[in-house]
């Protein structure tokens, strides 16, 4: 091997050890897992939520039921699985709805990989505050990969949840089993190889078995390094994930992307879903209530609806012409004719029936997306650019508002009263019955969890949701 080639390469031979080193070792700051645990029930809410839709029945019936002392109970009937069987079906029904966090910094959905793989792997001694280092560690290592590896590798096609998320809840569950770094590193480069999910699959079921795949998958790399198994020592360069996924031009980890410091969980921090779908569509529903609120623009008093974009803004926005409700999560008119005409978009909004109203079919075609340079005019990416949504009525006068900040993000985030009122409408989409005190007191005990034992809480998650 020639020097130069040696010289090329060498650097990036630290970054699977980096993340092991990682991942076994690093302490979590309060603020971290204080963020953690909110994003431990939000994404619990959602999942609960989401298991009654029937892509996620359907999964669960394919199931084989297990009665060994080891196995997990469903949250929707009174079953209980294998460990990776429950990882796939809590992360597909964490993602279903596309009411999960998500992470602009590696365009993915951080929390529900790691979320359902500790659900399903954690162990009956585990304390909450090892759940929360284990939600924390997971997620920094799938969102810093993923900003090494750029947009590239989601514009090449690759569904980034579910290939990063896939690492990412290697980590987690490695974290929780306390793994030593030879072993951790053994789960990374066994998940690398799991890795898969295409974008292709955007508003379909298949979505959201990514999710679970990455789970499921991520639990199995752990168990397989501790049993002994061993993979390439270097399975995230040396012409590995990264030159695979992304077809980068090196496979070295840049010296400005660091492990922990911060823990992006807490800087700056996840996006907090509002509306249920995805999340390049919520600045365009904020810009639509909007105009209505402000202007009194209705569906029936416009001629026509344009929406200005950054460029690369609606490569997941794949359903103009939405004939479902899983199509209309990626519809950008969509989304304009629902809080235009409803004046409110939440989970009702996104049934088959609501979708296929001829009130709004007849409409789609009136709404216009368009991408630009300008409007990324001193954005740092994508997910920071402003949208723009312009109404023309039946008289030709046109109004616009643009949105510039996330809803749920930092500079808008979710307040308690929203995390409340969210959590509430997803228990009750399971147990309609269930009443605000209960949910109140689980959400308690949810933030709270960093004092306490996480078995205990889940079980009580489970009592609430499955009829006795």
């Amino acid at each position: 091997m020639s020097s130069t080639l040696e010289a090329r390469i060498e650097p990036a031979r630290t970054a699977t050890r980096r993340i092991a080193e990682f991942v076994a070792n690093a302490g979590v700051d309060p603020g971290s897992r204080e963020q953690a645990a909110r994003v431990l029930v939000d994404t619990l809410a959602v999942t609960l939520a989401g298991g009654v839709e029937p892509p996620v029945r359907m999964l669960e019936a394919s199931l084989t039921a297990n009665t060994q002392p080891r196995s997990v109970g469903s949250f929707w009937t009174r079953n209980s699985y294998r460990s990776d069987d429950a990882a796939l079906l809590i992360g597909m029904a964490s993602h279903i709805l596309d009411y999960d966090d998500v992470s602009m910094l590696a365009v993915v959905h951080p929390s529900a990989p790691m979320v359902s793989a500790i659900v399903a792997s954690a162990s009956d001694d585990l304390s909450g505050a090892d759940v929360l280092d284990a939600v924390a560690v997971g997620t920094e290592v799938m969102i810093r990969l993923g900003q090494v590896m750029g947009f590239r590798h989601y514009a090449l096609g690759f569904h980034a949840t579910s290939t990063l998320g896939t690492i990412g809840a290697a980590a987690a569950c490695a974290r929780m089993a306390r793994l030593d770094v030879e072993t951790t590193a053994n789960a990374i480069s066994i998940a690398a190889s799991y890795a898969s999910g295409l974008r292709k699959n955007f508003g379909s079921m298949v979505k959201s078995f990514h999710v679970g795949m990455a789970a499921a998958n991520g639990m199995r790399s752990v168990r397989l390094a501790a049993a002994g198994i061993v993979g390439s020592p270097e399975p995230i360069e040396a012409d590995g994930f990264l030159l695979a996924f992304s077809g980068a031009e090196t496979n070295n980890w840049p010296d400005d992307v660091v492990l922990g410091e911060p823990f992006a969980i807490n800087d700056p921090g996840f996006e907090q879903k509002r509306y249920p779908c995805c999340y390049m569509l919520h600045r365009i529903i904020e810009a639509s209530l909007a105009l209505r609120r402000e202007h009194g623009v209705t569906l029936d008093k416009v001629r026509s609806v344009r929406v200005d974009m950054a460029l690369g803004a609606t490569k997941p926005l794949i359903h103009p012409f939405p004939k479902s409700g899983l199509n209309a999560l990626f519809s950008a008119p969509y989304a304009v004719c629902a809080a235009l005409g409803d004046g409110r978009v939440d989970l009702q909004s996104f049934t088959d029936e609501n979708v296929m109203r001829q009130s709004v079919q007849d409409r789609l075609r009136d709404v216009t997306v368009v991408e630009s340079e300008e409007q990324a005019a001193g954005a740092k990416d994508i997910g920071s650019a402003p949208v723009t949504v312009t109404a023309t009525l039946a008289d030709g006068t046109q109004v616009s508002k643009t949105i510039v900040d996330n809803p749920g993000s930092r500079n808008d985030p979710l307040t308690d009263a929203d995390l409340s009122a969210k959590w509430l409408d997803c228990l009750r989409r399971v147990r309609p019955e269930i009443d605000e005190a209960h949910g109140a007191t689980l959400l308690r005990e949810g933030l709270a969890i960093e004092h306490a034992q996480f078995a205990p809480w889940v079980a009580a998650l489970r009592k609430a949701m499955v009829s006795a």
